[in-house]
């Protein structure tokens, strides 16, 4: 089976990863500045601790979330201990928007929507997802298949 995972972009965490390196620029500058080493173990520990923090998040945020493309469904997991999982056969598929940002432009990322027949609000909302337009237009081949096939099965 053609399967496909995707998670959300590591460039969709820019800030996360500019927070990181403010830390970690932070942690040099109080290393090297702090002469007298009055609060300066406490301020490089704060500062690494803040670092590992925002790291975490980073890391817990794109590892929750995963969109599964099938020929025959796309599912949506999301959860690091417990599972919530959502699947829309591609035959049940009515629309799949994209959104974005502009900044999620430059970095060619969006958040991928999708709903079903049988729904009127979108079922599975993924963020972030890279190359949006990439994966809408394979989802959307696959749901052209489905209806191809449930085509011939009617005559």
């Amino acid at each position: 089976m053609n399967e496909q995972s995707f998670r959300p972009a590591w460039r969709s965490f820019y800030w996360h990863i500019l927070g990181a390196v403010a830390c970690l620029v932070l942690a040099a500058l109080a290393f090297t500045k702090m002469q007298d080493g009055s609060g300066k173990d406490m301020a490089e520990i704060l500062l690494i601790v803040l670092f590992v923090g925002v790291v975490v998040h980073m890391l817990v945020r794109r590892y929750r979330i995963t969109l599964i493309v099938r020929p025959d469904e796309i599912a949506l997991e999301e959860g690091l201990f417990g599972r919530n999982s959502i699947e829309i056969s591609t035959k049940n598929i009515r629309t799949i928007q994209v959104k974005q940002s502009m900044i999620q432009r430059i970095l060619n990322v969006g958040d991928i929507q999708i709903a079903s027949s049988g729904t009127e609000e979108y079922e599975i909302c993924a963020a972030n997802m890279p190359e949006p337009h990439t994966l809408r237009n394979r989802m959307q081949g696959y749901e052209r298949t489905a209806e191809k096939e449930e085509e011939k099965k009617a005559e």
